[in-house]
């Protein structure tokens, strides 16, 4: 049988794993009763953070099972959520399958709704000992972020307790995706690893922005521990938050957000005399702005010397086509602005900081042609990490008050009266920090891993490539401060197309796995949106990664029962690789599919793949109308719908601004000590409800200039 979710734990639970608590009707069970009546909650850790199982009992059964995860992927963990209650509730215990693709959320249920069947039937589960397990070095893996590999550790245990958590591999199975994700990894190795030793609990938090890896670690521990004599139930002490309040004052500018904004803000305000804190809620500087190519850079000093002195592109006919595609719904003087400075911004960061461009490439995806977008590295040509985490020291060291924290968390713009005077955030252990300065740069990212915000103003809840922590933190702010929205509802920036739920289980050949990403991406079949409709995948000749999120959160591939049997019986159409999630299997066009039923059943298990009897079967399981006639020609018989998404960098639309970068209220007024900088932004440049320029490194190109700006602006303001 495949592997699919980790084994089922025991049933005793130990107290520590979470915690139990309950309110009864009655003084006590009746002696043939199975339960103490009344409503029962347990907690225990899912994929983003805690979850919890709240049962209601009568004196035999469970009546009533709800789960919460506010913190679960909205796609994957928080869909599942109501499945989960529905399967408690059905088999009458916490003993159920789990949803295939959402382990984590599935282990999390299943653990709180174990602690408050216990608690409902007077249990007593708290012990201070564990089952021992045995010493040794034990070997585990678990799908993590990779797409070709699952993470592999190795564990030491010595007398029943963790000495050792080492990386065999994280997840990746080529040198391009560990280049990419190496310094995400790392985080979990820096801080995961050693609090998990220090507090011999799995239970401590993931570390933000490496989630998927956090996790992916403790299921792994969980699952060496339940293998080699002990129970991981019993390895989930919570930790204790800490309830101490941190005051820092004094500071000329605060930015809230360290990615390419907020990087650039710091940097900028640092070099301009000003004192700087900054704030970021990950392990590590730099969010999407080391997980994307390169910014866009208009006419650099030095590349148009590389170019003999010649303009790499004429800035008039730019700004036309640029007020063309957004049919005049982008801010005129923000266009200009970003025109004129784009180029002194890569020179900027080029001279005097360790940062590295190759000379301007085509946007490939853009009919202009224009080169206007560049990769980045540091120096050393390595990666952008290095060069974010260089150029921050640099700028630390201007000023010995200077400083940054990263895994804290900005909760609340502090006031006095109207006046924004501060911060309030929470570092990762629970501390409260009040953080007071003078001007606050906002460059949290856009609002991409708020689920609330995004069905809001795009319409959907989304999958996501890029960081999950961007949560919409300076647009819920400044709404509170009067801020006015700007084209709040552009479109998401998407590059990337691949299966509903990314297939990473070693129980599947790539191969096989790689056949199915290729069906979820093939133009030859028909494709509908999520609503049923024809859709057009074809984003002028590029298929279909670029424009799925007009789809809506998904899109769906349907093939017929006489396509099928041509897969099987002449080979695919075409063999689709993947930009992004490239699993690595090999296929020569045209060979026999033999295996495909294989293949479909591999996907069915992970929810990706439905095989219906006819469309109107169909439909029943999708849940809405497919508004065709036919299915290529097919009116009866089987059909095969894969899923499919749009896999999400960030959101693209945001707050209104002036040429300051300040925030404007909605009478058109600046707050003159509150500047939005990056996604936050980004609306002012594009247009309602469309596509992002396409030029080549639009975001970036912005999240550095707006920074570089704002910076400079609010250093001024405190100048000697």
């Amino acid at each position: 049988m495949k592997r699919l979710l980790p084994v089922l734990l025991s049933s005793v639970m130990i107290l520590s794993a979470g915690c139990a608590t309950g309110s009864t009707e009655e003084a006590a069970p009746a002696a043939e009763d199975k339960y103490t009546a009344g409503t029962y909650t347990g907690t225990s850790t899912g994929f983003g953070g805690t979850v919890s199982v709240t049962i209601t009992v009568d004196g035999n059964s469970i009546t009533d099972v709800t789960a919460e995860g506010a913190d679960e992927t909205p796609t994957v963990g928080g869909a599942a959520l109501e499945t989960l209650a529905e399967q408690i509730k059905e088999a009458q215990s916490f003993e159920i399958d789990g949803v295939s693709g959402a382990t984590f959320t599935s282990t999390g249920i299943k653990e709180a709704a174990e602690q408050a069947i216990n608690a409902a039937m007077g249990i007593e589960t708290s012990s201070d000992d564990k089952d021992a397990v045995a010493d040794g070095t034990y070997t585990g893996k678990a799908p993590g972020f990779g797409v070709m590999k699952e993470m592999e550790l190795a564990v030491t245990f010595k007398d029943n307790a963790i000495t050792k958590i080492e990386t065999l591999c994280a997840g990746s199975a080529t040198q391009a995706d560990e280049d990419e994700y190496s310094t995400i990894y790392e985080t979990v190795e820096k801080y995961l690893y050693p609090r998990i030793i220090e507090s011999q609990s799995i239970a401590v938090d993931s570390i933000s922005g490496a989630t998927v890896s956090s996790n992916a670690a403790k299921t792994i521990l969980a699952n060496i521990i339940d293998e080699n004599g002990g129970n991981s139930s019993q390895w989930k002490t919570q930790i204790d938050k800490k309830s101490d309040t941190v005051t820092l004052d004094g500071y000329d500018v605060i930015v809230v957000g360290l990615g390419g904004s907020g990087l650039a803000s710091y940097l900028s305000a640092a070099e301009n005399g000003a004192t700087v804190f900054g704030i970021e809620t990950a392990a590590k500087i730099g969010g999407n702005g080391t997980n994307t190519a390169g910014p866009m850079a208009v006419n650099p000093a030095s590349k148009v010397e590389e170019n003999n002195g010649e303009l790499l592109v004429n800035p008039d006919d730019l700004k036309d086509a640029w007020i063309e595609y957004t049919d005049g719904d982008a801010k005129d003087e923000i266009v200009d602005l970003f025109i004129t400075e784009s180029g002194e911004t890569l020179d900027w960061l080029q001279d005097n900081y360790d940062f590295a461009f190759p000379m301007p490439m085509l946007a490939f995806y853009d009919a202009h042609q224009w080169p206007l977008w560049t990769f980045y590295y540091d120096k050393t040509m390595t990666n952008k990490d290095i060069a974010y985490n260089n150029s921050i020291e640099q700028a630390k060291a201007l000023n010995a008050k200077n400083d940054y924290m990263t895994e804290l968390t900005a909760k609340e713009l502090i006031l006095d009266g109207d006046d924004v005077v501060g911060v309030r955030c929470e570092y990762y252990d629970g501390t409260t920090y009040e953080i007071y300065g003078d001007s606050i740069i906002l460059s949290t990212g856009g609002y991409i891993g708020n689920a609330e915000m995004t069905q809001k103003y795009t319409g959907y809840s989304w999958h996501t490539k890029g960081m999950t922590q961007c949560d919409g933190f300076a647009i819920s702010e400044a709404l509170k401060l009067g801020g006015a929205l700007y084209n709040e509802d552009v479109g998401v920036e998407d590059h990337i197309a691949a299966l509903d739920t990314i297939i990473r289980s070693d129980d599947y050949s790539n191969d096989d796995k790689s056949l199915l990403t290729s069906l979820v991406l093939d133009l030859n079949y028909q494709i509908i949106d999520s609503n049923g409709n024809d859709f057009d995948g074809n984003y002028n000749g590029l298929g279909i990664a670029f424009n799925a999120w007009e789809a809506g959160s998904n899109y769906y591939v349907l093939i017929n029962e006489d396509e099928i049997n041509s897969i099987k019986e002449n080979g695919l159409i075409e063999y689709n690789y993947p930009m992004f999630f490239n699993q690595g299997g090999t296929y020569e066009e045209g060979t026999p599919v033999e295996n495909l039923d294989d293949i479909l059943a591999m996907g069915e298990a992970f929810n990706d793949v439905i095989i219906a009897d006819s469309k109107e079967d169909l439909e029943k399981e999708l849940g809405f109308t497919i508004n065709l006639d036919d299915i290529h020609g097919q009116t009866e018989g089987k059909i095969v719908c894969i899923k499919g998404a749009a896999y999400v960098y960030s959101t693209c639309g945001g707050l209104d601004i002036d040429t300051n970068m300040n925030l404007l209220k909605e009478d058109g007024t600046p707050i003159e000590n509150v500047y939005i900088v990056g996604n936050d932004s980004l609306g002012t440049l594009n247009e309602s409800n469309k596509a992002y320029v396409t030029y080549g490194g639009a975001a970036q190109g912005w999240a550095l200039t707006s920074g570089r700006l704002a910076g400079a602006n609010a250093a001024a303001k405190y100048a000697d």
